[in-house]
C-alpha cells in the first residue's frame, strides 16, 4: 500500500511539473467567470487542474480535454473510464458542478480560501490518497498565484 501511495504521489507530482504559466493563463478569464458563478475560488480550480493534468499537458487533457481526471462510464470509443469533453472549458465546468454536488458545498460556497476547499474535497474522498493530493494541490495553488 505504501508503494501505491508513492506511485500516486509521483504521478501527481509529474503532472504538476508539466504545467506552464501559458497553460494556466490561457484559461484564467474563463476560470474566473465560472468560479464567480459557482462561488468557488479560482485558485482552487486552477490548482486542482495543475495537479490533475498539468493544466492541459497530461495525456488525458490532450486526448480527452479532461483537465481534472474526472471519471465516468467506460468509453469504448476512447477505451478509458476518464470522461471525454468537447473542449477544455467543458471539463472546467464539470469540475465545478462536481464540487457543487458535494455535501460541504453549501457551507463553503463563497469562501475565498482555496485551502478550506482542498481539505473538504480530500475529506469527501475526491482523491484516492487525500493526504498526498492535498500537499500537491497546495503546490499547484501556489504555482498559479
Amino acid at each position: 500500500m505504501k508503494n501505491f501511495s508513492l506511485f500516486i504521489g509521483l504521478l501527481f507530482t509529474l503532472n504538476c511539473w508539466g504545467a506552464t504559466p501559458g497553460n494556466v493563463e490561457k484559461y484564467r478569464k474563463f476560470v474566473d467567470s465560472v468560479a464567480n458563478q459557482y462561488q468557488i475560488p479560482s485558485d482552487l480550480i486552477l490548482g486542482v487542474g495543475v495537479c490533475e493534468s498539468g493544466f492541459g499537458t497530461s495525456k488525458h487533457a490532450k486526448n480527452l480535454n479532461n483537465y481534472f481526471g474526472i471519471r465516468g462510464r467506460y468509453s469504448k470509443v476512447y477505451k478509458t473510464s476518464y470522461l471525454h469533453y468537447d473542449k477544455p472549458e467543458d471539463s472546467i465546468v464539470a469540475f465545478c458542478k462536481l464540487v457543487a454536488r458535494k455535501k460541504f458545498y453549501d457551507k463553503l460556497k463563497g469562501n475565498p480560501d482555496p485551502m478550506v476547499w482542498v481539505k473538504a474535497l480530500a475529506k469527501a474522498k475526491y482523491a484516492a490518497n487525500g493526504r498526498v493530493w492535498t500537499k500537491l494541490v497546495k503546490r499547484g495553488i501556489a504555482s498559479v498565484k
